[in-house]
This record gives C-alpha cells, sequence and structure tokens, in this order.
C-alpha cells in the first residue's frame, strides 16, 4: 500500500482559549491521548501544541489513507497515536528533507498512528511559527520526499496555486520533460507526463502563509 500523506498547520491562526477547552479538544484526542499529555517528555510542549501535533499526524494519516479508502471519513478520535518519541535532532538531514528554518529552537517528533487495521509512520516537526507532519508506511522514509514554504499571498486560491508549484519544482528535477498536477475523482492529486499517470503519491496542504507538500520516489526509476 504506497501512498502520501502530509499536513501543516500555522501556528498564529490557532485559538488558544478554545483550543484549551475539554469541549474542542475531547473530539480531536483520545482518551489515552489526553492522559498521555503530561508525561514528562512533553513538559517543554504546551497543551494547545500537544493538540495541533496530534491533529497534524491525524489529518496526514487520513490523507493516506483515503487514496485506498474513497468512503473514509475524518474523524480524528478513530486515529490514535500508539507511540510517539521526541528528538532535539532532526531525523533526517538527507535531501529529500526540507524543514528549513532559522528558528533555534525546534522540536521533532516520530511515532506511530493506527487507524483499525492499519498502522503508519509519521514524523513531525513544530517550530515557532508551523507544526508539520509527513506519513508513510514503513519506519525507514526512504525515498519519502517533503518540503515547506512561506508565501505572501494567503488567498486560497494563491495558497492552491503555490503548493503545486513548490511540488512541481521539486518533481521537476527528476524528470526531463514538464510535468503536471490533476486531481483524481476523490480529490488527491494525480502527477502526469504528457497524458501519463506516473503513478506518485503525492499530498498537499496549506494553511495561511505556508504550503507544503509529500511525496513517494524512488528517484533510480523515474523515467
Amino acid at each position: 500500500m504506497k501512498s502520501a500523506g502530509n499536513d501543516i498547520v500555522a501556528l498564529n491562526r490557532i485559538d488558544k482559549q478554545r483550543t484549551a477547552q475539554f469541549n474542542f479538544y475531547c473530539k480531536i484526542l483520545s482518551i489515552p491521548e489526553q492522559e498521555l499529555y503530561p508525561n514528562q517528555q512533553f513538559s517543554k510542549l504546551s497543551f494547545v501544541n500537544y493538540v495541533w501535533l496530534l491533529w497534524s499526524v491525524k489529518e496526514s494519516a487520513y490523507k493516506y489513507l483515503k487514496r485506498f479508502i474513497p468512503a473514509l471519513k475524518f474523524t480524528p478520535t478513530k486515529f490514535v497515536i500508539q507511540q510517539i518519541e521526541i528528538s532535539t535532532k532532526p531525523f533526517n538531514k538527507r535531501e529529500n528533507s526540507q524543514w528549513k528554518s532559522d528558528k533555534t529552537s525546534e522540536s521533532y517528533y516520530r511515532g506511530k498512528v493506527i487507524f483499525e487495521s492499519h498502522s503508519l509512520y509519521f514524523r513531525s516537526k513544530i517550530n515557532g511559527e508551523w507544526i508539520s507532519t509527513v506519513v508513510n508506511d514503513n519506519e525507514g522514509f526512504e525515498n519519502v520526499w517533503w518540503g515547506i514554504q512561506e508565501i505572501d499571498d494567503t488567498s486560497h486560491y494563491h495558497q492552491s496555486k503555490a503548493a503545486k508549484n513548490l511540488l512541481l519544482n521539486k518533481l521537476n528535477s527528476f524528470f526531463t520533460k514538464e510535468i503536471h498536477i490533476g486531481k483524481s475523482s476523490i480529490g488527491f492529486p494525480i502527477i502526469f507526463k504528457d497524458s501519463d499517470d506516473l503513478n506518485i503519491p503525492v499530498s498537499l496542504s496549506h494553511d495561511d502563509r505556508f504550503v507544503a507538500y509529500s511525496f513517494l520516489l524512488n528517484p533510480l526509476n523515474n523515467n
């Protein structure tokens, strides 16, 4: 099962007061996830950011699975984070990781999210401006590529266009011919070269001033 899923949350748009209310966060966090927060490893992570970190993971997992389960509805509490670890060092310094930032204090997370019989792994990063997540069906994240860009125009049209352009700029580095983006009948992006579907799983996201992508591609096997 190969797919792609990502998400980005602009922290300046978060309603902190509302997020901290039980009637709000109980719709995102399962009871075990609520009980997990007091763990010492989250001592430097605000509860508000914890809620949106888990939201980002769940949204990414939903996007990943939607490709195979077209009727899937996003119910956050049904996506359960089973394990989560924190590190002060980047998990991935390879070329495919484009979580570039000038922030001096940043947190990286990795773990496992479960939906029914499906298990996915995630990598997330939090800095002072955003929370971003990518998911994959194995823990190694080989051949998973991702990137983020800040934009000026936050209109929905420009957000969508900027996310696609960011993705295409990266994908075009692998191909000798121009490629373009279409859309499936259920809404996920499709990558074409001429009229041929390249079967490259991709995911796009945007929130306020930030756009992001992830995709799965073995550079040795591209056309």
